[in-house]
């Protein structure tokens, strides 16, 4: 019964590459969404490379002025945001009274001892509320001294993230080309090919970009929301809120979410509630709508799926899932619209 079914033979080249693949994923797990981002941001080097190239000679040196030409707007920025903290730590320190010039004389003293003694029944739950701030304050010193010691532990984690990741934009920026020809070799020729060639160009374009102004957009209208409700140190505000658009998840909430219950704790309800309506309103209007719609604009992929894939990518993959989510999920939308196109043809024909 099985003697005229035939097993069709496997070149054991595929098995060994099908096995050492299996490997090589496992191996570079932990640091692959590292390298696809190292490839993404090598996508904007490339080019800037390659324009540098025409004024040195070297291939190499262009790459490295290109990389430090992209670098140095974030390191601007972030030496002017640790100045203008190291100004605040300064004001904040100059607020605070000296240890020997002690404020309280004795007649202020009798004054408030008189006052307390008042207060009768109050003085209980005065007595109270002051226990639970203390015992807040310390889990709060606890939980801060935790996340330092967990950040220093993290620090050759760290560096080394750092170094993978320069390596790649490095290696990418220079042999890009060749690594997107020997894939071109592997996938068929078919024109459907073709258009998946070109609608991943694009959305990598998007990704880039979008990103980006999403964030410079968010900082400029922040700085305009800090401005109006009186905030000093306008221009810090919202460079933080600029760099927490990259934060998974949370995002500017860090931002929004610290001031708005500062101000409501020290008693400044309305200006507590405003900051985090129009926080909550300006954020929603950059990720939910400018961000998708800004994606949409560079590729035929539904904004949609944008969304998806920034929500998404950067719960699963964290900060690297900004962008490598939306590239993942939006070459399955094109693969899926080109394998409609097929099977639409196909049954026409």
């Amino acid at each position: 019964m099985f003697s005229n079914l035939k097993i069709p033979s496997i070149s054991p080249l595929i098995i060994l590459l099908i096995l050492f693949t299996l490997l090589s994923f496992g191996i570079l797990f932990q640091i692959l969404s590292l390298i696809l981002l190292g490839a993404m941001i090598a996508y904007l080097v490339r080019p800037l490379a390659q324009r540098i190239k025409h004024y040195v000679k070297f291939e190499t040196l262009a790459i490295f002025l290109a990389m430090i030409l992209l670098a140095t707007p974030i390191i601007i920025l972030i030496y002017f945001t640790m100045g203008q903290i190291l100004s605040l730590a300064v004001d904040i320190a100059g607020t605070l009274p000296s240890p020997g010039n002690s404020t309280l004389t004795t007649g202020n003293a009798t004054l408030t001892i008189a006052s307390a003694q008042n207060l009768g029944s109050l003085d209980n739950v005065a007595n109270e509320l002051i226990n639970q701030i203390a015992k807040l304050v310390g889990q709060f010193i606890v939980w801060i001294a935790g996340q330092i010691i967990s950040a220093i532990a993290y620090i050759p984690s760290l560096f080394t993230d750092g170094i993978i990741l320069l390596f790649s934009i490095f290696y990418f920026a220079k042999d890009g080309d060749k690594f997107v020809n020997f894939l071109k070799d592997l996938l068929p020729k078919e024109e459907s090919f073709k258009k998946l060639y070109s609608q991943v160009d694009d959305i990598l374009k998007s990704i880039m970009i979008v990103n980006i102004v999403c964030a410079v957009l968010l900082g400029l209208l922040s700085v305009i929301l800090y401005y109006i409700l009186g905030y000093p140190y306008v221009l810090l505000l919202g460079i933080v809120t600029a760099f927490s658009e990259f934060i998974p998840v949370v995002g500017p909430w860090v931002v929004y979410g610290a001031l708005g219950i500062v101000d409501i704790i020290t008693g400044n309800y309305l200006r507590g509630i405003v900051v985090i309506l129009f926080g909550w309103l300006i954020d929603t209007v950059v990720d939910m709508y400018i961000r998708p719609r800004l994606a949409g604009k560079y590729t035929e992929v539904h904004p949609l799926v944008f969304l998806v894939g920034f929500l998404f990518g950067a719960i699963t993959l964290g900060l690297p899932g900004l962008f490598i989510g939306p590239l993942i999920v939006g070459i399955a939308s094109v693969l899926y619209h080109l394998y409609r196109d097929e099977k639409i043809k196909g049954n026409e024909a």
